[in-house]
């Protein structure tokens, strides 16, 4: 019996691979990824050994066995031997590798989170008795800025706001229709956007946010070293009306479903030993409550002393400085929502797990990558 992970050098695949290395078992557990065996080896054992939580069962991570692999290439890019060493006694199929970009070619996209989920469909075909677990996100709901989404829900009338979502919502169809045509059973996870609290170091799987971070970041440290004066402003807290005062297009009411990592984890790995009849269980991973915009930029002008930040719907005369910072502020307006998500199977299946703790803004002040001074 084995248990096979695609994607256990990501954020929350790592997580996954932990939370299946903490359950009692004896289970071999195959990460199959790129890069050499033991390139893999050593990156996804850093990233499980610094991951919080209790201690590892004695002996857990000698149940772990590498497999270098791509998904984007047909067979997974195994020989023979391999693809069959994988599916021998294969009881659970967990993918949860995908490429996240926002902006650029969507044929990358397409490549990884498309084709990639097909190729894994096909490795599951040899191994009829895996139960398949598929990560998608819950932004395949797309343009639907509004309203109550459930779970099953699964269209494309609104259309898409970027390529990401719109692959993720084709993988879901492509499951869809595999489990048909198989008379197999699959579970579908969608998690929102992703957070930890704990700063994640060099050469481990980065947050969501790191990147959104590092974009206002370096934004800001291009227009300051055009100013002593004004990078000074960053670097001190405000005094009276010594500020930045930028604006941000996003929706000033607007919401983004934020949740804990390490407990969208948890939650998975409940969830896939509850039982269930449907040929697809669709579970949204999603917080119980949205975080507000104004949350998270507050959360941002701590990092920022100096900086005030303003969410407007529009912005047709924006400045140098507001320029700089559009490609964060374009990714705040991407996650900004005011729909909800419902979550009546997903707590149906994880049983007595309570539910998140609240994500505020001393939480996402913790999340962001620590801002170094900007020098002029």
């Amino acid at each position: 019996m084995s248990i096979l992970l695609t994607g256990a050098t990501g954020f929350l695949g790592c997580r996954l691979l932990r939370e299946l290395l903490a359950r009692p078992s004896d289970e071999l557990v195959t990460v199959l990824g790129r890069g050499g065996e033991d390139d893999l080896r050593t990156r996804t054992e850093a990233a499980v050994t610094w991951l919080g939580g209790p201690p590892l069962p004695t002996g857990a991570l000698r149940r772990l066995r590498f497999v270098s692999g791509d998904i984007t290439q047909p067979g997974l890019g195994l020989p023979a031997d391999d693809r069959a060493r994988v599916t021998d006694g294969l009881t659970q199929l967990w993918h949860s590798a995908a490429l996240l970009t926002l902006d650029g070619d969507p044929v990358p996209l397409h490549r990884s989170n498309v084709l990639g989920t097909r190729h894994v469909l096909d490795l599951a075909d040899e191994a009829p008795e895996a139960g398949v677990v598929h990560v998608s996100t819950a932004y395949v709901a797309g343009r639907r800025l509004t309203g109550h989404v459930l779970e099953d829900d699964l269209r494309e009338d609104s259309g898409f706001q970027t390529p990401y979502e719109q692959s993720k919502y084709t993988a879901e169809t492509m499951v869809h229709a595999w489990t048909r045509s198989r008379g197999r059973t699959a579970t579908i996870m969608r998690p929102s956007l992703l957070v930890t609290d704990r700063p994640v170091p060099p050469g481990l799987p980065g947050q969501p946010l790191d990147t959104a971070t590092r974009l206002a970041r370096d934004g800001l440290r291009s227009w300051a070293a055009r100013s002593k004066g004004l990078a000074g402003i960053l670097r001190r807290p405000r005094r009276g009306g010594d500020t930045l005062r930028l604006r941000v297009v996003v929706n000033p009411e607007g919401a983004l479903n934020l949740l804990q990592a390490d407990y969208a984890a948890q939650a998975m790995l409940r969830a896939v030993e509850a039982p269930h009849e449907a040929p697809v269980r669709t579970l949204h991973v999603t917080h119980p409550t949205n975080t507000p915009v104004a949350t998270l930029l507050d959360a941002c002008e701590r990092h920022f002393p100096g900086l005030t930040l303003t969410a407007v719907p529009e912005l047709p005369d924006p400045t140098p400085a507001e320029e700089l910072i559009a490609p964060w502020a374009r990714i705040l307006g991407y996650s900004a929502q005011r729909r909800t998500y419902d979550r009546t199977w997903l707590l149906a299946a994880v049983g007595d797990l309570p539910d998140p703790k609240s994500i505020d803004v001393n939480y996402l002040a913790r999340a962001a990558e620590p801002v170094e001074a900007t020098s002029g």
